[in-house]
């Protein structure tokens, strides 16, 4: 097998899955954002290190984020429900990719549209009644691939199956909120 499919590292990929079915401990990972207030509605986050493969690790540079509102904000950045999609596609199509190079199929383009449906009646205290989150996810991929349909409708599924972010919006997950201090 190639040493790059598709961009993806299959060697260090398999030599890690090897890794872990050998030490579950290697498979706890434990990521973390850091989050501040700017005013108003607007807040930025950055992103730097994580914990996985048994040790504290960094990414190769911090990352920024900024999210406001269009509404009860300036617009500064998306809201944080979009972060929320743009997490949901890229987890999907890195699993796209991942399983391509897994399969040796090579990839010419992956992209994909997706959207939520949300009432914010509910977001803003204006019926108690109104789910505060989104009440349909839905994402459509278009996939230029050298493999038949079937196998394109098998890497998007799996995709999706094995997409930590797609398990998180499809099931629940118990969240603490609790004060610094």
């Amino acid at each position: 097998m190639a040493e790059e499919i598709n961009g993806v590292p299959c060697d260090k990929m398999f030599g890690a899955i090897a890794k872990m079915k050998d030490n579950g401990d290697l498979a706890q990972f434990r990521f973390s954002a850091k989050n501040e207030w700017v005013g108003g509605t607007a807040s930025r986050s950055t992103i730097y290190e994580w914990f996985g493969m048994g040790a504290d690790q960094t990414h190769v540079s911090e990352f920024d984020y900024k999210a406001d509102h269009p509404t009860l904000g300036h617009g500064h950045g998306p809201t944080p429900q979009e972060y929320v999609l743009h997490a949901l596609a890229a987890c999907i199509t890195a699993g796209i990719a991942t399983g391509a190079a897994a399969r040796n199929i090579q990839l010419n383009k992956v992209s994909s549209t997706v959207s939520a449906d949300i009432d914010v009646r509910g977001v803003l205290g204006i019926d108690p009644d109104v789910r505060k989150g989104f009440s349909n996810v839905d994402i459509e991929f278009d996939i230029d691939a050298d493999c038949d349909d079937d196998q394109k409708d098998a890497l998007m599924a799996a995709g999706a199956k094995y997409s930590a972010v797609f398990d998180m919006l499809a099931n629940p997950t118990e969240v603490n909120v609790t004060r610094k201090g």
